[in-house]
């Protein structure tokens, strides 16, 4: 998630009906989003950091496997369900942001089609491996600026107000960081393996990797004193700027170090997108037509009808999240036939990450602008 690009959310009118419960300026409560929007992992990140990476990797892949089913793929649902519902009224002539939805909703995917599709028709593995360094490029972008994204939203929450000129040079940083990473990481890793399909890494000049790094400490260290000026000046955005610095620093430059920390990278980053994104529907559903209804869920609990349009929309997505990880590719997987001596034995498997990863960074880049109504009407409300 984004939450925001070159323009600034900005909170509008509250929502109609009574909106869902939180302590004001925070989008669940201080501990909640301390925990879920970056907070949170940097202990665990500090413990990983002690221990033995080979010893303990099947331990920490069994967890991720585990979070990845309830947490990460799920997150990943979500921004299709929040993207498509009502799709086309949003690329009607002269709704708001239409071209974008089109992009991001049509010509992506299809171009991503017809490029997996030309790679399996030519047999073209190496083709095929380039899209995880296309994923690799889009992941590292889409997790700095939904850490600036958040930083943005909580500084408008706590009127903690921005300079333009200070959010620009906090973006500066979070897409110096981006570069290094990617630089960091095609550097590091030069050829692999990823779901059974080899892949090469670009090859990254030294005296290039260099200026990066320079880059990177010089926009650093003025973002240090943009935030050190906020906490001398008035109010700081703590939580939020938690979120920057994990996303940026922990998530993408730290985990560099050891794969144990690479591996949890990804959940972390959904918590703190899931974070948002139910702030952002449990207002929507608070503002819907009968919100306060009560009905009994499975006869034990009794829930507002919000509540249960909320339920809804979690189970749904990660339903979804089940049959498009893993349900459906396999099944292909099982049924097509092709050169598992080139793209190995998971092809569809590969494909299916790939194209919901990339698309994913299009998707946000979309909804959690401030030209979109819905998120100025409901994340705020």
């Amino acid at each position: 998630m984004t939450v925001t690009t070159d323009s600034q959310v900005a909170p509008s009118t509250p929502a109609a009906g009574k909106p869902a419960g939180r302590a004001k300026g925070y989008l669940h409560g201080p501990v909640i989003d301390f925990m879920l929007l970056g907070g949170g992992s940097l202990p665990i990140f500090c413990l990983l950091m002690m221990l033995p990476s080979q010893e303990m990797m099947p331990y920490v892949a069994a967890t991720v496997l585990f979070m990845s089913h309830f947490v990460n793929n799920p997150h990943f649902m979500h921004s299709y369900q929040i993207f498509y519902e009502g799709f086309s009224a949003k690329i009607a002539p002269g709704a708001p942001l239409r071209s974008r939805y089109l992009v991001a909703g049509v010509l992506v995917p299809a171009v991503m089609i017809a490029f997996f599709t030309y790679c399996v028709v030519t047999a073209d593995a190496r083709l095929m491996g380039l899209s995880v360094n296309a994923m690799l490029f889009t992941v590292g972008w889409h997790y700095v600026k939904q850490g600036y994204g958040i930083l943005i939203v909580e500084s408008v929450m706590k009127r903690a107000f921005l300079s333009q000129r200070e959010k620009d040079w906090l973006r500066y940083n979070a897409l110096a960081i981006w570069i290094l990473s990617w630089s960091w990481a095609n550097r590091a890793v030069g050829t692999g393996e990823f779901y059974g399909l080899q892949f090469a890494t670009f090859a990254i000049p030294d005296p290039v990797f260099f200026a990066i790094v320079a880059i990177s400490v010089i926009t650093g260290l003025l973002a240090a004193g943009i935030m050190l000026r906020k906490a001398v000046s008035g109010p700081v955005p703590v939580n939020g700027l938690f979120a920057y610095v994990a996303s940026a620093y922990v998530w993408l430059v730290v985990s560099q170090i050891d794969p144990l920390m690479l591996a949890v990278v990804p959940v972390f980053h959904s918590l703190q997108y899931l974070a948002v994104v139910w702030r952002y529907r449990l207002n929507k559903e608070h503002a819907g037509e009968g919100a306060h209804d009560q009905t009994r869920l499975l006869g034990l609990f009794s829930l507002s009808t919000a509540q249960m349009r909320m339920v809804r929309f979690v189970w749904f997505g990660t339903i979804l999240a089940a049959m498009w990880f893993w349900v459906v590719p396999l099944t292909l997987d099982a049924i097509f036939a092709y050169r598992e001596d080139i793209f190995g034995q998971a092809m569809f498997v590969f494909i299916v990450v790939v194209f919901v990863n990339v698309q994913h960074y299009f998707l946000d880049n979309v909804m959690w602008r401030r030209e979109n109504t819905d998120v100025k009407e409901h994340l705020f409300g």
